[in-house]
């Protein structure tokens, strides 16, 4: 028998008003290209200061160092 696995994409954010971060975890439904898995564009809410705008990929996050 095959060894089985699943996938989970961790997100760490930092709120674009009171700079904290945080983390969310999420489990994607069908198979996505991308890092950018479902949160690029959405409206993401900051659970300390309750600032809520779209979410974008840091960036130079793609640049090779």
């Amino acid at each position: 028998m095959s060894h089985q696995f699943t996938v989970e994409v961790l997100y760490h954010f930092n709120c674009g008003k009171c700079q904290n971060w945080w983390s969310q975890t999420d489990t994607p439904r069908f198979n996505q290209a991308t890092l950018t898995w479902g949160v690029a564009g959405k409206y993401i809410f900051c659970p300390h200061c309750g600032h809520e705008t779209d979410a974008e990929i840091k960036e130079n996050f793609f640049e090779k160092k």
